[in-house]
C-alpha cells in the first residue's frame, strides 16, 4: 500500500525479501510500542507511588512525633499544675508567717503549715538578714529528717528582690527525692520581711512520670537546665543519653538521637511552666525501632500495592501493544499529513476493527475540516467587511466640525479605537443663547457592545442637551435614563460635558467618571500655565447614588482646554509602563503656544503612539481640544433663526 492508499502488485521474486523486511519492521515497532506502554504506564505509577510512600512515611512519622510530644506536654502540664497548686498554698500561708512575730506563735504557725500538705517535708523561715527565725518538720517525718539548709542565693533573691525559685531535685537522707521551693514573705503592706524555704517531696512527680508511660516501652524523666537527670520513670538499669542537643534546638522539641546504650531513640521535650532559664524539662523517649513500627508497616503495605498495580499495568501494556501495532504506521503517516495541513490526504486501513474505524473517522474529519475552514474563511471575510462598515458608521456619528462659527470656540477632536469598533466618542452641540457644548465619553469595555451603548448614550445626550441648561443636570438626566440598561449589561458610561457661554466668558463643566480636563491658561506676560481641573463624579450607570456638580471656569482669549479619555494616560509600552499624568503634563507644558488645536491633538497622539512602540492598545484613545479665540466685546447673541440653522 503506497502513501495514497493504493495496493501495489507484488512480484513473486521479491516476496520473501519483502515479507522478511515487514516482519523485522513489525517486530521493531512491537518492541518499541511495548516499551513505550511499559514506561508510560509504570513510570508515572512508580513516581506517584514513590511520592505517596514518602508522603505517607513523613505523615505517619509526624503523627508519631506529635503523639510523643503530646505525652511529654501532658506530663509537663501535670507537673506544672502540681507545682502551681503547691506554690499557691505556700503563698497564701506566707501572710501568716512574719519573721517579726513572737517566737512561739511563729513556730506553731510553721508546724501547722508543714502538716497542711502530704507533699511538704519541712519548712524554714528567715528574716531579711538571712537569719533563720523558725523551722518545722512534717509530723509524719518528725525524728527521721532534719530541715535541709535553704539555698543561700535563692533566699537572697527572695527577701531582697521578691523573686521565688526552686532547687534541683535531690535524694534525701531517708532515701526519698525532694526539692526546695523558696518564696518571699511580705507583710500586710506588701513590704518584704523575709523568705521561706519549703522542702517538697518529689514522690508525686515520680508517680506522674510512671503513670504517663505505664504499659509501654517509653521512658519519662525530668532534667534540670544543665540536662542533669533528676527523676525517671525507670527504676533501674537505665541511663539518659549523653547528647540530647537536638531536643534543645531553637525550634525543635522532638527528634532522634543515640541513647546511652547506643540504640537509636526518639525523644520529645516539654518545659515545665513557668518558663524561665531555670525551668525543668520533661523528656519522653522510646526506641526508634519500636516507635516507627507502624510507620514502616504502612509504608511497606503501600509499596506492595504500588508494585502489584505496576505488574498489572506492565501485562496490560504488552497485551495492548500486540493488538495495535499493525495499522499504526498508516495512522501515524496520515496524522502527520493532516497535521501538516494536507487535508486532502486520506487514510486507507484494510482492517475493520477499532483502528479501521479510527482511520475512517480521520478521513471524515479531514473532509469536514476542509468544509469548515472554507466556511470560516467566508464568515471571517463577511465579518471583516461588517466591522469595517460598523467602524465607518461609528466614526461618522462623531462630528468632523462644530455647528458654530470657529471664531466662537475653536475645537478639534480625534478618536482611535483599540479594536475595529470602540466605546469612546465625542460630540459638539450648539445650544440656545449662542452657547457651545462639547462632550467626550468612554463606555466600559470594547468592541461591538461598547459601540452600541456609545451610540445610545450619544443620542440620549443630544436630546437632553436641548432641554436642560447646565451640564450637571444633563448628567443627572442621563443617569436616570440609562441606569437600568447599563446595569443590566454590567457596564457603565463615563461622560464629561462642557458648555461654553461666550457672553460670560465662562465654561461650565460636569464630569461623570472621565479624566479631569487639562487647562492651559494664558498669562498676562505672554506665558502660560497648565493644570488639571478638580471636577469629578461617578460614571453613569453605577449602582451608587449619583449627583453631578458643575464647575465654572473663567476663560480668557487663548485659553485652551484638553479633554481626553483614560486611554491616553493608561497607554502601555512593551515593558508594561503606563504613559501617566506626569508625562502628559510635561508634554503639554513643552508645546509652543502658537500651535493650533488640531496640531495639539496630533502632537499628543503622536507622543503616546511613540511611547507604546507598537504595543497592543490597552484602551480606546480619544482627545478633544478647545480654545477660546474670540473678542467678547464684539460678541452678539445669535437670533433664533441663526441658532436653528447652526443646530441643523
Amino acid at each position: 500500500m503506497d502513501r495514497q492508499g493504493s495496493i501495489s502488485p507484488v512480484r513473486p521474486s521479491s516476496a520473501p525479501r519483502n515479507q522478511n523486511a515487514t516482519s523485522r519492521r513489525r517486530t521493531s515497532i512491537t518492541t518499541w510500542l511495548r516499551w513505550s506502554y511499559l514506561i508510560s504506564a509504570t513510570l508515572p505509577l512508580a513516581i506517584v507511588g514513590t511520592i505517596l510512600v514518602g508522603v505517607l512515611f513523613n505523615v505517619e512519622r509526624r503523627h508519631a512525633y506529635s503523639s510523643q510530644q503530646a505525652v511529654a506536654d501532658q506530663i509537663a502540664s501535670n507537673v506544672s499544675t502540681f507545682l502551681y497548686d503547691l506554690e499557691q498554698l505556700l503563698l497564701r500561708a506566707s501572710f501568716d508567717l512574719h519573721p517579726e512575730m513572737p517566737g512561739p506563735y511563729l513556730d506553731a504557725t510553721t508546724r501547722r503549715l508543714a502538716d497542711s500538705s502530704p507533699d511538704l517535708r519541712a519548712l524554714l523561715i528567715v528574716d531579711t538578714t538571712g537569719t533563720q527565725v523558725a523551722s518545722a518538720v512534717s509530723s509524719v517525718l518528725a525524728g527521721r529528717i532534719e530541715p535541709a539548709p535553704g539555698d543561700a542565693a535563692l533566699f537572697h533573691k527572695a527577701y531582697t528582690l521578691g523573686q521565688g525559685g526552686r532547687t534541683p531535685i535531690q535524694m534525701g537522707a531517708d532515701g526519698n527525692p525532694y526539692f526546695q521551693v523558696v518564696l518571699p514573705i511580705r507583710n500586710q503592706y506588701s513590704v518584704l520581711v523575709g523568705a521561706m524555704s519549703a522542702e517538697v517531696s518529689a514522690t508525686r512527680i515520680n508517680q506522674i512520670l510512671q503513670l504517663a508511660v505505664q504499659g509501654n516501652t517509653k521512658v519519662a524523666f525530668l532534667i534540670d537546665p544543665q540536662h542533669t537527670l533528676m527523676l525517671t520513670s525507670r527504676l533501674q538499669g537505665w541511663q539518659p543519653s549523653r547528647d540530647m542537643s537536638i531536643l534543645f534546638a531553637e525550634q525543635d522539641t522532638v527528634g532522634e538521637y543515640t541513647g546511652a546504650n547506643g540504640e537509636q531513640m526518639v525523644g520529645a521535650r516539654s518545659l515545665i511552666s513557668p518558663v524561665t532559664p531555670a525551668s525543668w524539662s520533661v523528656v519522653v523517649e522510646q526506641p526508634a525501632a519500636e516507635f516507627l513500627t507502624e510507620v514502616f508497616r504502612s509504608a511497606i503495605l503501600l509499596t506492595s500495592v504500588v508494585g502489584v498495580v505496576g505488574l498489572l499495568a506492565m501485562g496490560w501494556a504488552f497485551y495492548q501493544a500486540g493488538r495495535i501495532v499493525r495499522p499504526l504506521r498508516t495512522l501515524a503517516e496520515g496524522a502527520h499529513e493532516l497535521g501538516a495541513g494536507h487535508l486532502e490526504h486520506r487514510m486507507l486501513v484494510p482492517t475493520r476493527d477499532e483502528l479501521g474505524h479510527l482511520a475512517d473517522t480521520f478521513n471524515q474529519m479531514a473532509e469536514r475540516l476542509q468544509a469548515s475552514l472554507q466556511e470560516i474563511a467566508d464568515q471571517n471575510e463577511s465579518l471583516r467587511h461588517g466591522l469595517i462598515l460598523a467602524r465607518d458608521i461609528q466614526m461618522g456619528l462623531m462630528p468632523s466640525s462644530p455647528p458654530w462659527k470657529s471664531e466662537l470656540l475653536t475645537v478639534y477632536a480625534r478618536s482611535l479605537p483599540a479594536s475595529e469598533v470602540g466605546g469612546d466618542f465625542y460630540t459638539y452641540m450648539a445650544l440656545p443663547g449662542g452657547r457651545a457644548a462639547v462632550a467626550i465619553g468612554d463606555i466600559s469595555g470594547k468592541g461591538v457592545a461598547a459601540a452600541l451603548l456609545m451610540a445610545l448614550t450619544s443620542s440620549t445626550l443630544e436630546s437632553q442637551a436641548q432641554m436642560l441648561e447646565r451640564p450637571g443636570e444633563m448628567l443627572d438626566a442621563l443617569h436616570e435614563a440609562l441606569r437600568l440598561r447599563l446595569q443590566a449589561n454590567q457596564m457603565n458610561a463615563a461622560l464629561l460635558i462642557a458648555i461654553y457661554d461666550p457672553s460670560a466668558q465662562q465654561m461650565v463643566i460636569a464630569n461623570a467618571g472621565m479624566i479631569a480636563p487639562l487647562l492651559i491658561h494664558t498669562l498676562s506676560d505672554g506665558g502660560s500655565e497648565c493644570s488639571f481641573l478638580d471636577v469629578c463624579g461617578l460614571p453613569i450607570g453605577t449602582a451608587l447614588p449619583a449627583h453631578y456638580t458643575n464647575l465654572q471656569v473663567d476663560l480668557a482669549p487663548g485659553d485652551t482646554m484638553i479633554f481626553m479619555s483614560d486611554g491616553i494616560v493608561e497607554a502601555h509600552n512593551r515593558n508594561g509602563e503606563m504613559y501617566g499624568f506626569e508625562r502628559l503634563e510635561a508634554l503639554v507644558s513643552s508645546l509652543p503656544r502658537s500651535l493650533t488645536v488640531a496640531e495639539i491633538v496630533r502632537q499628543i497622539i503622536d507622543a503616546v503612539l511613540r511611547f507604546t512602540d507598537g504595543a497592543e492598545p490597552h484602551d480606546d484613545i480619544t482627545i478633544l481640544v478647545s480654545r477660546c479665540a474670540f473678542d467678547p466685546t464684539t460678541y452678539e447673541v445669535p437670533t433664533l433663526v441663526e441658532q436653528a440653522k447652526a443646530r441643523w
